[in-house]
């Protein structure tokens, strides 16, 4: 993990990010502005690649601000802090309301009020002279500001002050700001006659797109059935402001018969679509839907790629004198024109095209794509980009304005576990252990110092760990139990005050790299403090060993509160996925506002006598019977690969136990592929290449449920005949799902159903819709597993697999007498039929 600052992180809080975009309503002839907005956009511009924020403003400038703040209010009774300001006034026909919030604000001794710009800087450091300029002209504009709503002929004129506080140090230097009232005035007039002339061009541009709209057709012949409730609920709840669930059958074309309407009242409306994906596979088919629905270049659409994948520099090292990108980045990026350029040839913007034109300007390409993001009407992008706290957007920053914004979630349901996911940290000894190993080879004071900061870390966490070790030495254990947080906490000053003599001393020496254990150290233990912050009874604390490991552990089982925080704020929300029952626990866990969701089920319409389901009951899946039907498995697997005249998908709950059947396996007729763990993107195409060419035969591939080759891949054709699935695939017994079943008991009364079976049945659900994609498609679904007939699994099948009268017991058969038979069927229906 590098050690460079998220740009959407750390452009949330720095000097002159607007805190309010410009919001204009031509209906009321309105305008609201932030400070940041009447900031010259040259002069931010003017800034360099590396000091639009940084560290300091991201992780210490707030515990820095906030510790003079507490002093000042402790020693100075007129002093007052976070002020908000807010002015309204009249403007060529508008109504303008400017609002921004004063560090700080006293009196001195003569009773003039004085206005507070408290910064942070580098230690030894002075402010650049654009940086200056542009810090005294936003202290400047919070006195106008201040000046305008608390008028007083009688005062002495309000001043202003920079207070600058030295990371690291304890210096606190008072730099006076001079103010000029009439060209400051002069100047926030122009800025505005700009913001206004520049609405005019985006309504010109905006009338385009909506005629464009008027226009904009589904971009098949025919509708399939079904598409056309998903294309209903979508304009209805896109022109009620509401959010729509949608469930639906894979291969029914969700993602067109959304993105086609969504995008159509966008254009009519002027908002922007984000498509968010949670795999890199489906924000392929994302990105092929919206270039067919932009045929006729009716609107700009983009999709973003990760840094590191985007990053064109030797290491992903964020510096200017590190990476020429870096450097002079607007400057360049001014001269170029590249921005522009994108923007004039390309309608559909790919991360390679980003990628190419931004290395031939010599301009970060991941920077360019933010830029272009500002530019375009649509976005595909991972989830992380609106939900993470730590990466996404600043277009979702949480005093953002997202009523512009719509949001289609390509597999919503998987966006569940990794909202739990993004407030879920851990603190581990054995990282703690390899950073005081890796700092302590440079070699210097500092590296010793710091060194031992870590490994104070490693015995806290150690001997909290170690004393609550169960009876008989049990290496691997988990226990909930509550945190040493006073402890933490006092560690934090040590580790800020390391943390900014480190990076001083790798500038100087001109020693830093894209990896550093320390600083990784150094980010998880803020974000777990970040966490204990947020805590309710939605988490659980506990603590972990895993052999030599020993770990604190937080557990989100609830992410609604902050995933509701963004999905609440937009126009609308569109969730997709072919599995979303039970509709109540997945419209809570994701934070929708139930009286703003809606929930939409579109039922399987496909040819039944396509598609063949069958379970085998004769084998036993669970932990404690797997051992004893191990071989028995392999056999009727294999018999059944053997029996598919083509290629066969098998799925496991894990790789333990995949890997375990794999050594027995013994097909005949079949090659066999197995998915590995650490398989990263190459081998997956190498795979899918192999499934794609008959050239060597047909193939068995062994992969693990909710993976890549189960969830969010294509297998157009005839690339795929069979899919069996090995067990209900419930996630591992472990104090995580235990934790999870308590909470869901308590609040829906359905504690291992929720914990275990729903998760585990989705994988089952989504790994089988791999085979049936479209009308055409045929083939064989193989559940392996007696449980599979149980109700409380039984249940969590689609109605369309079962019966009539839904009894399963119907489906149960030997999987490759069963496949052998409908191939046959189907081979002599289509020889009928010639």
């Amino acid at each position: 993990m590098a050690w460079v600052f998220p740009a959407g992180r750390f452009e949330k809080i720095s000097a002159y990010t607007p805190l309010v975009a410009p919001r204009f309503d031509l209906d009321q002839k309105t305008l609201v502005l932030g400070v940041a907005d009447l900031l010259d956009a040259q002069l931010v511009r003017s800034l360099g690649f590396a000091n639009r924020g940084g560290y300091e403003r991201m992780w210490l400038g707030q515990a820095i601000h906030s510790r003079y703040q507490e002093q000042a209010l402790e020693s100075d009774p007129t002093y007052r802090t976070e002020v908000q300001l807010k002015y309204t006034f009249d403007f060529r026909g508008w109504t303008v309301t400017i609002q921004g919030r004063v560090d700080g604000l006293r009196r001195d001794q003569d009773g003039r009020r004085v206005v507070e710009e408290i910064k942070s800087i580098r230690r030894g450091a002075s402010l650049m002279p654009a940086t200056r300029e542009l810090y005294e002209r936003q202290a400047a504009l919070y006195v106008w500001l201040l000046s305008h709503l608390e008028p007083d002929a009688e005062a002495p004129p309000i001043a202003a002050e920079l207070i600058l506080i030295e990371i690291g140090g304890e210096g606190v230097a008072r730099e006076p700001v001079e103010i000029h009232m009439k060209a400051l005035d002069a100047s926030i007039k122009r800025r505005i006659n700009g913001l206004l002339r520049s609405f005019k061009e985006r309504l010109a541009a905006r009338d385009a797109r909506r005629d464009a709209s008027d226009g904009l057709a589904f971009p098949y012949p025919d509708q399939r059935a079904g598409q056309d409730q998903i294309i209903e609920s979508v304009e209805r709840a896109l022109d009620q402001r509401e959010h729509v669930l949608v469930e639906a059958p894979t291969g029914i074309g969700k993602t067109v018969a959304s993105l086609f309407p969504a995008m159509k009242y966008a254009l009519a409306h002027d908002l922007k679509v984000y498509v968010l994906t949670a795999k890199t596979l489906q924000q392929d088919m994302a990105t092929a839907v919206v270039s067919l629905l932009n045929r006729a270049g009716s609107f700009r659409s983009l999709r973003v790629r990760a840094k590191s994948k985007m990053c064109t520099n030797d290491q992903v090292l964020c510096h200017e004198e590190y990476c020429n990108y870096a450097k002079d980045y607007y400057l360049k990026l001014h001269r170029t024109g590249v921005v522009h350029q994108l923007l004039d040839r390309h309608d559909t913007l790919l991360p390679d095209i980003v990628r190419a034109d931004a290395k031939r300007a010599q301009v970060c390409p991941f920077e360019v794509s933010l830029e272009l993001s500002q530019h375009v009407q649509v976005l595909v992008c991972d989830y992380n980009y609106a939900f993470d706290p730590y990466v996404a957007l600043t277009d979702f920053a949480a005093d953002a304005d997202l009523s512009n914004t719509v949001l289609v979630v390509d597999e919503i349901h998987n966006l569940v576990d990794r909202g739990r996911r993004y407030y879920s940290p851990t603190l581990s000894s054995e990282i703690c252990r390899r950073a005081a190993e890796e700092v302590a080879l440079g070699g210097a004071p500092i590296h010793y110092e710091l060194a031992q900061l870590c490994l104070d870390l490693e015995t806290l966490i150690t001997d909290n760990v170690a004393d609550h070790q169960p009876p008989g030495n049990v290496p691997s254990w988990a226990f909930e139990q509550a945190l040493p947080e006073d402890e933490l906490w006092r560690l934090r000053p040590r580790f800020d005050k390391a943390f900014v003599d480190y990076l001083e001393f790798r500038r100087e020496t001109k020693s830093l790299t894209a990896d550093d254990r320390f600083v990784d150290l150094y980010f998880e233990l803020l974000r777990f403090l970040n966490v204990l912050v947020v805590s309710d009874h939605a988490f659980s604390h506990y603590l972990e060993r895993e052999q030599q490991d020993y770990r604190f552990r937080i557990l989100c089982k609830d992410p609604s509160r902050f995933l509701g925080q963004v999905i609440n704020r937009c126009h609308s929300v569109i969730g997709l996925s072919a599995t979303l029952s039970p509709y109540e626990f997945y419209r809570d866990l994701l934070g929708f506002d139930p009286e703003r969701t809606a929930p939409v089920r579109v039922l399987h319409s496909f040819p039944e006598e396509n598609r063949r389901v069958v379970i085998d009951s004769s084998v036993a899946t669970s932990y404690k019977e797997r051992p004893a039907n191990l071989g028995r498995i392999a056999e009727r697997l294999a018999e059944f690969a053997d029996a598919v005249p083509g290629n066969t998908l098998a799925l496991f709950p894990s790789y333990r136990f995949l890997g375990d059947v794999a050594t027995l396996m013994r097909p005949k007729r079949k090659r066999v592929l197995v998915q590995n763990a650490g398989d990263g993107d190459a081998q997956r195409e190498d795979i899918l290449d192999t499934l794609r060419t008959a050239i060597f035969g047909d193939v068995l591939l062994l992969a693990v449920a909710g993976g890549v080759f189960a969830e969010g891949v294509d297998y157009p054709g005839d690339v795929l005949k069979a899919v069996a699935v090995v067990g209900p695939c419930l996630p591992a017994l472990s104090l995580e799902q235990q934790l999870l079943q308590a909470y869901y008991d308590e609040r829906f009364d359905r504690g291992f159903e929720y914990a275990f079976v729903v998760p585990g049945m989705t994988r089952v659900v989504q790994a089988a819709g791999r085979l049936i994609r479209s009308p055409e498609d045929q083939g064989v679904i193989a559940l392996f597993d007696k449980r599979f007939l149980w109700s409380v699994y039984r249940r969590h099948l689609p109605p369309d697999w079962l019966p009539e009268d839904g009894r399963a017991r119907e489906l149960v058969d030997e999987p490759s007498r069963a496949a052998q038979h409908f191939f046959e069927t189907v081979a002599s229906t289509e020889s009928f039929n010639e």
